[in-house]
């Protein structure tokens, strides 16, 4: 769960949520708002629920959550999932599909919260590299369509969105690597 887990008051991912959703239409009125700032922000509102519940979450979901894996599954389907172009639109376009897209963003974040520090370095490396080249792709896919991939967002707004999700795979691998680096003691230290 991370450094974060005893500094994060149970309040903090409601209020997060909170005004989430105060600025919904704002968020969505834009592709690359909608993409690389909403999205990832309904993740770590999950995130840091998983870091208010402390340990006693990843206790609750170890039965059938064995190194991680299920939330780490689940995670990688949500989030590839909300990639789609026709999904953005039934989320924009269709409130059930809107509030379920919340609530699988939100869970994801919380399970993978919950899961991250069990799954140790090969199940993380697994998922993080996995996660992080698809999402490169496909904010490529983004960047480069020559036709409108979303029917509720004009074509020029593409690349944006693309460039958000691309910007998004390399903070979230750099942001994870001194971690990995220090847990695997690929530098030596402590050796002597």
């Amino acid at each position: 769960m991370g450094r974060l887990g005893h500094r994060v008051p149970a309040w903090l991912p409601g209020l997060l949520l909170a005004g989430l959703a105060v600025f919904r239409p704002w968020f969505e009125a834009h592709m690359a708002r909608h993409m690389g700032i909403e999205l990832p922000l309904l993740f770590v509102v999950g995130w840091l629920g998983a870091c208010a519940a402390g340990p006693r979450l990843a206790v609750w979901i170890q039965p059938w959550n064995a190194k991680g894996l299920a939330a780490m599954v689940f995670t990688a389907l949500a989030t590839a999932f909300w990639m789609v172009p026709a999904a953005l639109d039934l989320a924009v376009l269709d409130p059930v599909v809107g509030t379920i897209k919340v609530a699988s963003l939100i869970l994801a974040g919380l399970l993978l919260g919950a899961s991250w520090r069990r799954a140790g370095l090969v199940i993380q490396a697994f998922f993080l590299f996995n996660w992080c080249w698809m999402t490169i792709a496909v904010g490529l896919i983004y960047q480069g369509a020559p036709q409108q991939l979303c029917s509720v967002y004009l074509p020029d707004e593409q690349w944006s969105a693309g460039a958000a999700m691309i910007f998004w795979a390399v903070v979230v691998f750099l942001a994870w690597v001194p971690g990995a680096v220090k847990g695997a003691n690929l530098l030596g230290e402590g050796r002597g």
